[in-house]
């Protein structure tokens, strides 16, 4: 799961880099009407959130199943090396 969760976070941020530039195009055409891009960058930035958030919470040790740090390289409770 912590792959994907990665892989859909890489995801989000460039679509999200993508529709900022097309917004960009729009707004120095002297076209206001970006609704449709506004609405992709919010559905961008709540994907980028709970993903962060799936990141933080869902690290769990593969030996004994306890929250762990994401960071970590081992278990702080059996002491064994996480994956």
């Amino acid at each position: 799961m912590k792959k994907a969760v990665n892989w859909v976070l890489l995801i989000a941020f460039v679509v999200f880099c993508l529709d900022w530039a097309v917004l960009g195009v729009k707004l120095l055409d002297g076209s206001y009407e970006i609704q449709v891009e506004a609405f992709i960058g919010a559905v961008c930035w709540a994907v980028v959130i709970v993903c962060i958030l799936l990141r933080l919470f869902s690290s769990r040790c593969p030996h004994c199943g306890k929250p762990t740090d994401p960071t970590g390289n081992y278990c702080p409770h059996c002491g064994k090396k996480l994956n």
